[in-house]
């Protein structure tokens, strides 16, 4: 085996078994072939596929706990994940939001309405 000098010739030295155990440790909450809520279609702005499975990631995280949380890199569409997380998982009751939430969410997409 060679000389491991730096994280990343660790990381390239391991990443199947890393990649195996993050897997085999923290499962997707929602995985890729999982139906979605049909509460998605009243965003205005649509999520990529990726977004959408954060999305319901989310909303099942909440059936289980109190507090999600989105990580992700600048320009990924967290605020629309958080966004649609908290319409699909609301169910069309009413929500309090914060004034300076209120106003980022507004620009990242809204909610059809009827």
């Amino acid at each position: 085996m060679p000389e491991l000098a730096t994280i990343y010739d660790y990381m390239r030295a391991h990443a199947t078994m890393l990649g195996e155990r993050i897997l085999q440790e923290y499962p997707a909450l929602h995985p890729f072939d999982a139906p979605i809520s049909p509460r998605i279609d009243r965003l205005l702005r649509r999520p990529f596929p990726a977004q959408t499975i954060a999305l319901m990631g989310v909303v099942k995280r909440w059936e289980r706990a109190r507090t999600a949380m989105v990580v992700a890199e600048c320009g990924t569409g967290k605020t629309l994940i958080s966004l649609g997380a908290i319409h699909v998982h609301s169910d069309g009751h009413p929500l309090m939001l914060w004034p300076w939430s209120l106003r980022t969410w507004s620009r990242s997409g809204r909610v059809k309405h009827s």
